[in-house]
């Protein structure tokens, strides 16, 4: 049971990785209000307040499982942690060229 449960956590950290550079583009586009240049549905103060919501729940539904699956790689064999990191970094990478390697014009195309 353990198993399925490691499995189906780094099938969303893998997840989380490879939508991490949007994420995190358009965390910065809310919080700096530039958003609002592109997309008139909100002002500069809700865009401020939604852009402090995506950044806590990409820390919650991001960042604190991924780390937290690095501790459990780590504790099982050393090694591992390795190729861990670089999974993950291959798929950011990859969410990077999903974007054409420029997130912010990708957001605001």
């Amino acid at each position: 049971m353990k198993a399925i449960g490691n499995i189906f956590l780094g099938l969303w950290c893998g997840v989380a990785s490879f939508i991490s550079p949007v994420w995190i583009g358009m965390i910065m586009l809310n919080i700096t209000g530039l958003i609002y240049k592109y997309d008139y549905t909100m002002d500069e103060g809700t865009a401020g307040i939604i852009g402090v919501t995506l950044a806590i729940l990409w820390i919650l539904f991001g960042l604190i499982p991924n780390i937290y699956l690095a501790r459990k790689v780590y504790f099982i064999k050393k090694k591992h942690l390795i190729v861990y990191l670089v999974c993950m970094a291959v798929l950011c990478v990859w969410g990077f060229a999903a974007c054409g390697w420029d997130v912010m014009r990708f957001l605001t195309a």
